[in-house]
């Protein structure tokens, strides 16, 4: 199972950078809808200059955070790298600043469940992917859209594809199914033998052998 950025919130924030980027354009040239700089008979006057110069570098902000944000939809609806997978091995979650692999092994985890934090920001709630492991060996401790709380790995998933609770409950899936085979495999195979006993004839077998022998039937001696 895999979660990716959700792609309606990808495609707002491609919408919001263009209509930056046309805002921008505006302000600096066109002046469609902003005010234009104070002329006087098609001279600038001393505040409109001042204006002028307003308006370029609030234009040029405006620019930039505008292309940043739709080069960024573009790039990342281009490439749809999953934010969280659940894999043979551990579970894949991209949140590393230095690495975009980091799978968490199963070996390390020991519960996989869904939480709500409130945002510090905004005081809203905010869905999380909480990971509880009994080592952090391997694991990085600078994070991005995640942090560290003791043993717990709190994942922020609010711009996730997928509902937080269907990603928990695979994953815990996953790790019941890890823990069954490593149970299996301790207990290694079953070892089956049988013992097969040939013993001698008794005194009693030996003797009805001998009366019932050809001479017996015979009658001589």
């Amino acid at each position: 199972m895999r979660a990716y950025r959700s792609p309606f919130r990808l495609f707002v924030f491609g919408i919001v950078g263009m209509f930056l980027m046309i805002a921008a354009v505006d302000v600096m040239f066109t002046h469609w809808v902003s005010t234009p700089p104070e002329e006087n008979e098609g001279v600038l006057t001393t505040r409109g200059q001042a204006q002028q110069r307003g308006d370029i570098i609030w234009g040029a902000a405006m620019l930039g955070a505008g292309t940043l944000l739709f080069a960024g939809t573009v790039i990342e609806l281009g490439r749809r790298k999953p934010l969280v997978e659940i894999r043979e091995d551990g579970l894949f979650l991209a949140v590393s600043t230095t690495s975009d692999e980091v799978v968490v092994p199963w070996g390390q985890v020991d519960s996989v469940r869904n939480g709500v934090t409130i945002d510090a920001n905004d005081g809203g709630e905010r869905t999380e992917l909480i990971v509880v492991v009994n080592s952090r060996e391997g694991l990085p401790d600078e994070l991005v859209g995640a942090e560290w709380e003791g043993p717990k790995l709190r994942v922020d998933t609010h711009d996730w594809s997928e509902p937080t609770d269907d990603v928990a409950k695979a994953a815990s899936g996953a790790l019941d199914h890890f823990n069954r085979v490593r149970e299996i495999e301790a207990m290694g195979q079953p070892e089956l033998t049988w013992e097969t006993t040939v013993g001698a004839p008794s005194g009693s077998e030996a003797e009805e052998s001998t009366s019932t022998g050809p001479e017996a039937k015979d009658g001589t001696t």
